[in-house]
């Protein structure tokens, strides 16, 4: 079995790194979602200004 595991010059599983690791993880995460939610909004917008129509007057306001 092969051992993937990371360890600090004293022998111990390197904490560390994996707390490291896991809050690359969740940097990436957050960045994914706040992506899709940001496109969600826009979408949304988009939608909400295709589907009003512009009032035009046959007279020229002044």
């Amino acid at each position: 079995m092969k051992n993937d595991l990371k360890y600090d010059a004293f022998g111990n599983l390197d904490a560390d790194y994996y707390v490291e690791k896991a809050y690359e993880l969740r940097r990436q995460y957050y960045a994914q979602l706040t992506a899709k939610a940001v496109a969600g909004v826009k979408a949304f917008f988009v939608k909400l200004s295709a589907n009003r129509t512009v009032k035009t007057s046959a007279q020229p306001q002044h």
